[in-house]
Formats: structure tokens, C-alpha cells, sequence
């Protein structure tokens, strides 16, 4: 087996890290590492484990300062900028070489620890039986819609009655009396300043800018990922009020980044995005869509389930590692979340 590490996906051929990896989701593409490479948003950081040619386990992590007692640089194991699994591995022998490795960006690094984040429940009952000396957690959980739908109609037929209402009213008021205008287009160098203006909103709602995405990451996006990314746009007299990006595989949606303008919300655009981008993942004849965390009560009203995460961590100081431990547990009597 040979062993190595690096700042760029581009060191591994794409057909390579796809036939590892799958198709299903973009988060996990090589695409979308170029693309968050280039952007220079995140500083990625790569293990891979090749033999002879085949490219059998990989890692991809960065350093990122998380809030736990307080703000400390950990080593994040993940899709940058995603809700996607970062370690691929099929033993317990490929794990531990991974994890090794990890150790020794995280010991250059500075980190306090190694948090392997955003695990479905097969990934972390899997993971968790590979590695050693992490201790598991859950995080919050996904959001999705299977689309097991002929057409738009069809979906609302699984709602309730009220609810079916209340979205069809929304609909006809938006085109008819608001004239609301909605937009999907992948020319994102033209339409890079108002996405970023609008998720601007929400950023500074919340008070975190790191994941406000740049002009650099649109241009990222436009030479590494076009055919596979979206936007959409709700215009209010040629107006934009209201951004999400979604990432599109031929089974897979996801809607991420979300922009409104706080002084149009009366338009009820930020609803619109959610049946818009449904309706137009069914006319692609997408499997599922994802709508992420957050905002559980609004997206279960909608038909969304929940897709439990979890996560792994190991803490480099022996004590704060015992710490972290009783931390977690006295979360989980609490029936609270990491």
C-alpha cells in the first residue's frame, strides 16, 4: 500500500475518486472539492491509501475553529461546506492507517482534536466499529423528501387538505397579484453579486459569516461544477429577494445557502423556494431532495423527514478527551444534541 498526503484533490484522477466515492452525491464530487479549492474558503488537506492503481481509502479534512466550552481549532473530517461523509474506508486496517495520518496533520496543525462529522447511521455504525478511541455523538439532523411523485400535484396530494390549500394559494398570489418572477439559471459570474448580497441576510441573521460564499467560489463553481449546480431567484419587480443554490446529481437535490431579504418577506418567497425547488427536482426525476438542517417545524409541514447524524471525535489532550466524554454523556441523559 502506498500512503499519501496532500493539499489538492486534483492529485487524484476524478474517474479514480468517483468509482471510491459514488456519483450520488455532489457534496462528495471531485467537483466540488476543485471548486471549494479554488475558492480558497476552506484549506483542504487530503490521506489517500492507493494500491497499485486502484485508490482503495481517503480522508479529506481542514482546520476549522468549532464553539464546545469554548472556540477551539479542531480537524474537521467532512465535505467542506457540506452535510457529506469525508473518510472512506472498508476495514478496520484502512481506518487506523487514515487515522494515523490525521494525527499528524492535526499534531502540524495545532488542532485540539479530530471530529469526523456528518455521518448517516450506516456510515457511523460502520465507522464506529473501525476506529479507536473516538467517542460518538449526534448532531443535528438532515432534512429530505423522497420523490416517489409523478408531478407536482401528485406531491401535494400527500399533504393535508389545509396544507395543499395554503400552498396553492401562495402559488396563485405570487404569479398573479405579487408578479413574482422566479428565476433558475447556472450563469453565476452574472448572478454571483445578488446571490452573495442575499445569503449576506442570513449570514449576519445568525451572526456567522464563514460559510458566506464568496465571488471566488462563484467562479470556482462556473469553471469546476456548472452542469451540476443551480441557482434560484425570486425577483419582486426585476428585484432579487430571495437566493438558494441547489446541487443536482441525476438522484440527488440539495438546497443549501439560503439568502431572503428581510424587507420583502411579506411575498412569502422563502416558501415559494421550497415548492419551486421540489417541483423542479420531480420534473428531473430526482429520487430525493435535501433541505438541511434547521427550520424543522416549517420543512415537516411540507412532508420533510428527518435523516439522523452523527458524529466521531478524539480530543489530542488526554484530559480534555475524558472531559469530552462526560460532556457527552450528560448530553445524551438529556436527550440534547452535540
Amino acid at each position: 500500500m502506498e500512503i499519501h498526503t496532500t493539499d489538492t484533490i486534483r492529485a487524484i484522477d476524478e474517474e479514480e475518486w468517483n468509482t471510491l466515492v459514488g456519483n450520488d452525491s455532489v457534496e462528495r464530487s471531485h467537483g466540488w472539492y476543485r471548486t471549494v479549492e479554488d475558492s480558497r474558503m476552506r484549506h483542504m488537506q487530503y490521506v489517500f491509501i492507493k494500491e497499485g492503481k486502484e485508490l482503495k481509502a481517503a480522508a479529506c479534512c481542514f482546520l476549522f475553529n468549532e464553539k464546545m466550552y469554548m472556540e477551539m481549532p479542531f480537524l474537521e473530517v467532512r465535505s467542506p461546506l457540506g452535510t457529506s461523509l469525508g473518510f472512506f474506508s472498508k476495514s478496520p486496517e484502512e481506518a487506523d492507517i487514515l487515522i494515523k495520518e490525521l494525527q499528524n496533520i492535526q499534531k502540524r496543525e495545532k488542532a485540539k482534536g479530530i471530529l469526523i462529522l456528518d455521518l448517516i447511521k450506516e456510515e457511523y455504525d460502520s465507522l464506529g466499529s473501525q476506529v479507536k478511541g473516538f467517542t460518538g455523538f449526534r448532531i443535528s439532523e438532515n432534512t429530505y423528501i423522497d420523490l416517489d411523485f409523478n408531478d407536482f400535484s401528485d406531491y401535494l396530494k400527500t399533504l393535508s387538505r389545509k396544507k395543499r390549500k395554503g400552498i396553492r394559494n401562495t402559488l396563485n398570489k405570487a404569479r398573479k397579484r405579487w408578479k413574482i418572477k422566479t428565476v433558475f439559471t447556472n450563469e453565476f459570474l452574472k448572478w454571483k453579486s445578488e446571490a452573495h448580497r442575499l445569503q449576506g441576510f442570513t449570514c449576519e441573521q445568525h451572526n456567522d459569516y464563514r460559510w458566506h460564499l464568496t465571488d471566488r467560489f462563484y467562479q470556482a463553481l462556473e469553471k469546476n461544477l456548472k452542469p451540476n449546480a443551480e441557482l434560484l431567484f425570486f425577483l419582486k419587480d426585476d428585484i432579487p429577494i430571495v437566493f438558494a443554490l441547489s446541487l443536482n446529481s441525476p438522484t440527488t437535490s440539495l438546497c443549501k445557502f439560503v439568502g431572503v431579504d428581510p424587507e420583502y418577506r411579506e411575498y412569502q418567497a422563502y416558501f415559494l423556494m421550497y415548492y419551486e425547488t421540489i417541483k423542479r427536482a420531480i420534473e428531473r426525476n430526482q429520487k430525493r431532495i435535501y433541505f438541511g438542517p434547521s427550520t424543522y417545524t416549517l420543512k415537516e409541514k411540507i412532508g420533510c423527514k428527518r435523516e439522523e447524524l452523527f458524529g466521531l471525535v478524539n480530543m489530542r489532550n488526554p484530559v480534555l478527551n475524558l472531559a469530552l466524554k462526560s460532556y457527552i454523556a450528560v448530553l445524551k441523559a438529556s436527550r440534547k444534541k452535540f
